[in-house]
């Protein structure tokens, strides 16, 4: 069950022990060494090194892109990751299929469970707020962290081609995800 509280910011989600807060100018340097990080890099499309003056300039062109949507994720009252969302075409809100993106930065939380959690809150809303119908996902043959991970939420593998690509339709991630929604719903002592 999550919660979603407007801001003029944006949606803050909460559920499943996180909460997702709209990406503000404050996170840009921290979300800049996470990403640069090897852990975090090598997993990515682009394994590029992103310089002070290009996160703001992404940081810039977000604001105004109806097409995706940026969220930090905090556990516990403190950032541990980002998550976010973009819309193949036209607006996030209007897109009945979205493209997720989802890294811990903090080393702590890598390879936990708790990667899950804002996975969870972030596709309940997608599928309960936006009436998203299924998400799409593009991730390197050789992240098998990440295509187990994609698969333990009902991902279905559409093509390969060097790289997977990787369907996930709303009944299958109802089906999927009912464990994983118990064990988050239970208070966690960490």
């Amino acid at each position: 069950m999550i919660t979603v509280d407007t801001t003029p910011d944006g949606n803050i989600i909460s559920g499943y022990q996180v909460r997702l807060r709209p990406v503000a100018a404050g996170d840009l340097e921290m979300l800049r060494l996470w990403r640069n990080s090897d852990f975090v890099a090598s997993q990515m499309l682009s394994s590029d090194t992103i310089s002070k003056e290009q996160q703001q300039q992404w940081f810039g062109r977000i604001q105004s892109d109806n097409g995706q949507r940026h969220w930090v994720v905090e556990y516990q009252g403190e950032p541990i990751g980002a998550t976010n969302v973009k819309a193949a075409s036209g607006r996030v809100v209007q897109a009945e299929t979205l493209e997720p993106g989802l890294y811990i930065g903090d080393a702590r939380y890598q390879g936990n469970i708790l990667a899950f959690a804002p996975t969870l809150a972030l596709y309940d809303y997608c599928f309960e707020y936006l009436r998203t119908t299924g998400f799409e996902a593009v991730v390197k043959a050789q992240n098998v962290p990440a295509l187990k991970y994609n698969q333990q939420l009902g991902y279905e593998v559409v093509a390969e081609h060097g790289l997977v690509e990787l369907y996930l339709h709303k009944d299958n991630y109802q089906r999927q995800t009912k464990r994983l929604k118990q064990l988050f719903s239970r208070s966690r002592k960490s």
